[in-house]
């Protein structure tokens, strides 16, 4: 599968920082993020696995964020993402990169706002463009992680 779910996600973590499982999301362990994901979900009937929009959003812990979209049954799995080092700087970056990408924007029916109509090759075409936006933010940007193959 396309992007890195949750326990390969907390496994990345543990391993490239040194963390423990159980303090990922303590105080102090704090990873501001961007990121750029995809619910997956399987089929219970056909067993075939459908990928939803892309939904771009912000995140202090992404593995919380991750669990949560988790419960019901989907695979929410992160593409790609910008990690920044502050939350007010994760504010400014996501507010630049939504008016960037205004024409992608999807009207959904359920009023989410974080849903844009972008192919994973539009995704990996569009990011050095969407780092660049963010550094005219002003904002720091510590590690750029793409999760799907180039």
């Amino acid at each position: 599968m396309k992007g890195i779910g949750y326990v390969e996600y907390r496994k990345h973590r543990m391993l490239n920082e040194g963390l423990k499982s159980g303090n990922i999301e303590k105080p102090g362990n704090e990873r501001y993020a961007i990121y750029f994901g995809r619910s997956h979900v399987i089929d219970h009937e056909t067993k075939s696995v459908a990928r939803g929009p892309l939904k771009i959003g912000r995140a202090k812990f992404v593995t919380a964020l991750m669990r949560g979209r988790n419960q019901p049954g989907i695979d929410f799995r992160v593409y790609a993402e910008l990690i920044l080092d502050s939350n007010d700087a994760t504010y400014d970056v996501e507010q630049a990169i939504a008016s960037h990408l205004a024409c992608y924007w999807m009207e959904m029916d359920q009023n989410q706002q974080e849903c844009y109509d972008i192919n994973d090759d539009r995704l990996l075409k569009l990011m050095p463009d969407i780092v660049e936006i963010a550094h005219k933010t002003g904002n720091n940007i510590l590690e750029t992680k793409i999760y799907i193959p180039c």
